[in-house]
């Protein structure tokens, strides 16, 4: 806490560098910060402006102290707000926290006492148990932090254990949260549910997966929730918490929907199943870092042809540059990405073919390898020196090049209805070294909290 420090950093990357000091446990007015244009960064600039600036910096190092004398938690007292009417309260409410910038842009419901403790109800864990600790910023997730998020996203009570093991999952270090939530990438969690827990919630599995769908709308709560824990608790705000470039719409609610068990071929096993080694059965979230996602038209397998065909394309569009296949570690034990198949896809590629899942990934493992030429135009080769110096890619340097050390690496996810004429494709975002994972823990009044959402909204399961 008292040791002196200087940083030099890019102009706009303060309150990036202050947040991740805070999530490290240093003091508000840690460090000593000293930004230079973008140009000083690079290679031959002109370095002037630090040579002007070196008495500062001497003095960071040699003479900076921390003016905080106490340390611990933080705690505040409840806001009130009033209106001429309850509609007027609830839009003073929202004008108060995007003043704040305590949501994320959108109206958000309020999170009364009483709603939170009706969310509440949907965990048997206390209140103030600690998930984890969200960065940069460093924000503590409770149970009841995570339930007030849920309540902002409007979600109700079934849904809390699904985010509370999503939130679990997202502070496994795998998932490199400090990289996945800072970076300039536009990386967002992805969030695949298996298990009975699916359909009971109404998450959706088939047409429109990845939403929006008002008969499904589990998913876009959790989601949702769970993107204003990013924001609220771990400070993933534009331009101080998260220099994402773009950002992206799918940041709003991230991506969550449910694997489609019943339309996995004979031999085919769940994703919790083949890549974490779950009984069938089990209530799982897989939490992975995506920055893309591309619909991939064709995806036909009534005929061996077809069905080759379609597994052409899925490697084609694995194979576009995507530098994040050699860094953060991912490469060795990572996934490259999810693909997404429907359901007659997967059938057609076990009847045409004969293939198992292990075969369809082998298959994509093959055919999407990137040729050393094609790696030496955009600099691939020398971005995987530091991976390769650190070990974290240790595998003959064959030509072409895999974009995985193995095919099990490889997530693939049976969604989105019975057609078979197109896949989808998320390419690993920047930060994480692999996927992450973790089991749902239901309440002991798990069937009483279905009752009520069968009379609140219908029926919890597809006819």
């Amino acid at each position: 806490m008292g040791i002196p420090t200087t940083v030099i950093t890019r102009k706009g990357f303060a309150g990036a560098v202050r947040n991740a000091f805070a999530g490290m446990g240093f003091p508000a007015e840690a460090p000593v910060m000293l930004e230079f244009p973008h140009e000083v960064f690079l290679p031959g600039s002109d370095l002037t402006p630090i040579e002007q600036n070196i008495g500062r910096i001497i003095d960071g190092l040699t003479r900076w102290a921390p003016e905080a004398k106490q340390t611990g938690a933080v705690t505040t007292s409840k806001v009130a707000v009033s209106g001429e009417d309850y509609q007027q309260a609830v839009d003073n409410m929202n004008h108060l926290f995007v003043r704040n910038r305590w949501a994320d842009g959108l109206p958000v419901a309020p999170p009364t006492a009483a709603r939170v403790d009706w969310i509440l109800t949907g965990t048997d864990l206390p209140a103030d148990r600690v998930i984890g600790r969200i960065l940069p910023r460093g924000g503590i997730a409770t149970v009841r932090m995570i339930a007030v998020s849920l309540a902002m996203a409007g979600g109700r009570p079934e849904y809390l254990p699904v985010l509370i093991a999503a939130v679990q999952a997202f502070v496994d270090p795998i998932l490199h949260q400090q990289s996945l939530q800072s970076t300039t990438s536009s990386v967002y969690p992805v969030l695949v549910v298996n298990g009975p827990v699916a359909r009971q919630i109404r998450l959706n599995s088939g047409y429109g997966a990845l939403g929006p769908d008002p008969l499904h709308p589990a998913g876009a709560s959790i989601g949702r929730g769970l993107r204003l824990v990013q924001m609220n608790l771990g400070g993933a705000l534009p331009g101080s918490g998260t220099m994402s470039v773009y950002g992206g719409a799918s940041r709003y609610t991230n991506v969550v929907f449910a694997e489609d068990e019943d339309g996995l071929p004979p031999g085919w096993a769940p994703l919790n199943v083949s890549y974490w080694g779950y009984p069938r059965g089990t209530n799982t979230v897989t939490v992975f870092g995506a920055n893309s996602g591309s619909n991939i038209v064709g995806g036909a397998a009534l005929t061996r042809e077809k069905a080759l065909s379609a597994l052409h394309r899925i490697a084609g569009f694995m194979r576009a540059p995507n530098s994040n296949y050699y860094s953060s570690g991912s490469f060795m034990n990572g996934a490259p990405g999810m693909v997404l198949i429907a359901r007659g896809t997967a059938q057609g590629f076990a009847s045409a073919l004969g293939f198992s899942k292990d075969h369809v990934k082998a298959f994509l493992w093959d055919n999407s390898r990137l040729p050393w030429s094609e790696m030496e135009k955009i600099d691939f080769l020398d971005y995987m020196k530091p991976s390769v110096e650190r070990g974290m890619i240790d595998i003959e340097p064959v030509d072409p090049f895999p974009i995985t050390a193995r095919p099990r690496n490889i997530m693939i996810v049976v969604a989105g209805g019975e057609q078979a004429m197109h896949s989808y494709y998320m390419a690993v975002g920047h930060g994480p070294a692999g996927p992450a994972h973790a089991e749902i823990e239901l309440p002991a009044r798990w069937d009483e909290l279905l009752d009520r959402a069968e009379k609140d909204l219908g029926f919890t399961t597809e006819e």
